[in-house]
């Protein structure tokens, strides 16, 4: 008997003859990784924050609060989430401006999250000007002094027609960082005539933690015959694993996991398990693995799909 087999204990929960009909499951509710949100305001609500800078480059002698105040400044007209947004309106503006809003922090906003997956990302709808513009939303992070230790940007393009979101996914490492800062800007085109108005709502910077549920099928997408067990190495999260959400539940499914041909309970010893599980008797084709978490057998607090086929392989009978 296998390692695995003495640590789980499995039930089977169809017999044979439920393989070949299938029973339908609930719909999928996949976990989406938890996100700490790092900025101030970041939908915009409250313009007496003071958590926003908003600036023009390059500095000049006449550069004022009124002038920033014009050029970039909350407003209702717009919204992708909650009631208010920024724009950019660079109608007010000269030739070979960029109009700058940003959001200055230390590095004790950081410092917890070293290692850990960021996710940048903001949302941007073009109000005015040409059919289409370039938004710059760019993360910077700084030392003691002298330029920044490393930056991360998303060229974001604003369209007329609705809302568009715009993200990229890094992992951070804190080293020398000692600040940062995230800044979103639009640049003056050549042509005044063409001078865009730009809404930006929605800048965010997130901490992303470990999904509860995440699992990958160790020798591949193939299931070749006469083999009948699926090898999967399944991981939950530490904090899933300490609220007691130990118990899992699969099942081999159609492609898109609502009806199941059979499956079981596990009880996996550790929250990190190389796993085996039986295929039951089902035609060469598409399936899928649906592996189910839940704090007792046949809860679904956090779900994952894996697709798989099933095929005749060189030493089928």
């Amino acid at each position: 008997m296998r390692c695995w087999e003495i640590a789980l204990v499995i039930v089977v929960s169809c017999a044979a003859g439920c393989a070949q009909e299938g029973v339908a499951l609930p719909p999928l509710t996949p976990v989406p990784p938890a996100a700490t949100t790092l900025l101030q305001d970041s939908s915009f609500e409250d313009p007496d924050s003071g958590a926003w800078r908003f600036s023009d480059w390059p500095p000049r002698p006449d550069t004022g609060d009124h002038l920033i105040a014009e050029s970039v400044r909350h407003t209702d007209e717009q919204a992708a989430d909650g009631e208010r947004c920024l724009v950019f309106d660079l109608t007010t503006v000269e030739a070979e401006r960029i109009l700058i809003a940003s959001q200055r922090f230390g590095a004790e906003l950081l410092a917890p999250w070293d290692g850990a997956t960021m996710r940048l990302s903001a949302a941007v709808l073009l109000g005015g000007g040409p059919t289409a513009e370039s938004v710059m939303l760019t993360l910077r992070l700084w030392g003691e002094g002298g330029p920044p230790l490393d930056a991360r940007s998303v060229r974001m393009t604003a369209d007329v027609n609705e809302w568009s979101r715009w993200q990229t996914e890094f992992v951070f490492h804190l080293g020398d960082v000692r600040r940062a800062d995230v800044g979103v800007s639009v640049r003056q085109p050549p042509d005044l005539a063409l001078s865009p108005i730009v809404y930006v709502d929605d800048v965010r910077l997130e901490a992303l933690s470990p999904p509860m549920l995440a699992a990958e099928l160790a020798y591949g997408r193939a299931l070749l015959t006469p083999d009948d067990e699926l090898a999967v190495e399944v991981m939950i999260s530490a904090e899933a694993w300490g609220q007691g959400l130990r118990h899992l539940r699969w099942d081999v499914t159609s492609p898109d996991g609502l009806k199941s041909y059979g499956g079981g309970e596990l009880a996996p010893a550790s929250a990190s398990e190389s796993l085996g599980m039986t295929v039951p008797e089902i035609p060469d084709g598409q399936y899928a693995l649906r592996l189910a978490l839940g704090a007792a057998p046949g809860e679904r607090a956090a779900e994952l799909l894996l697709p798989f086929i099933r095929a005749e392989g060189p030493f089928a009978r």
